[in-house]
């Protein structure tokens, strides 16, 4: 497994750095592809075919983004989950938060995971033997003493869950009034990340995708964290989640996940 992690490395650290030239450029172009708060670039499409083929070999197959499921794996068979660029609208709209996510998979578990952060270069990645920053055990920084202190990371409630759950507002406001500060960075892979290094004491997903969490959720397992999703399966199928750094517990953003659940 450690090959694995080894292997997504090296194969996300060329796109990286072509990703982060482009970004610096300022020059990057989008489209919409459901409504125009999904936007995509050339550049998820070429990062994603570049991937695709440094890690081909071991009789794999793909899950991106943006070329979806090649095949559901057979048993025992290797499945890399990509997401390109994790955060997209970020990247074309000049801010600094996206990132290239790589999970590889079998039999629907995730046992390796990379997430690169091309503008500022941190590379996080876990295996079955840790989790590491730059390949440095990830040591959490020490949580707040109370819930109330947390700073909450999440993109709830997006435009899609306000056009279908107006109240859905009210929830978003009780999360500002209970924590200490509310972050939307729309970067989900980062944002496991931050948790996994305790930078993000919560982090609060909803309508979420494999893509956007496989290696992310598994890095902040792998650094001690806790990845709470509320139903049964891998974890990084469940469509909402509720992400822990090490140390931190919340009863309330845990019944916020409840809530969700049922909308």
């Amino acid at each position: 497994m450690s090959n694995l992690r080894t292997l997504a490395l090296h194969a996300a650290r060329e796109p990286a750095a072509l990703l982060a030239e482009a970004f610096t450029s300022g020059t990057v172009v989008a489209e919409t592809k459901t409504n125009r708060h999904d936007l995509v670039s050339v550049w998820d499409r070429r990062v994603e075919e570049m991937l695709k083929t440094s890690l081909a070999g071991h009789d794999a197959v793909f899950w991106g983004e943006e070329t979806g499921r090649q095949s559901p794996a057979e048993p025992g068979q290797l499945e890399w989950i990509i997401d390109p660029i994790d955060g997209t609208s970020n990247f074309v709209h000049g801010y600094p938060m996206f990132s290239i996510s790589i999970a590889a998979a079998i039999d629907n578990t995730v046992v390796a995971g990379v997430v690169i952060d091309p503008v500022a270069g941190t590379e996080f990645s876990a295996d079955v033997t840790g989790a590491y920053r730059n390949n440095e055990p990830i040591v959490a920084r020490p949580g707040p003493a109370h819930e109330s202190q947390y700073n909450l990371i999440t993109s709830f409630p997006a435009a899609e869950v306000l056009h279908r759950v107006p109240e859905a507002t009210a929830l978003f406001g009780d999360l500002v009034t209970n924590f200490a500060t509310v972050r939307r960075l729309v970067s989900g892979a980062l944002e496991l990340c931050h948790a996994a290094c305790g930078i993000a004491d919560v982090v609060l997903g909803a309508d979420t995708q494999p893509w956007d969490v496989a290696a992310g959720s598994y890095i902040l397992h792998q650094a001690g964290g806790r990845y709470v999703t509320a139903t049964d399966g891998p974890p990084h199928l469940a469509k909402h989640y509720v992400a822990l750094a090490p140390g931190r517990e919340s009863a309330m953003i845990r019944s916020v996940l409840d809530t969700i659940q049922g909308l």
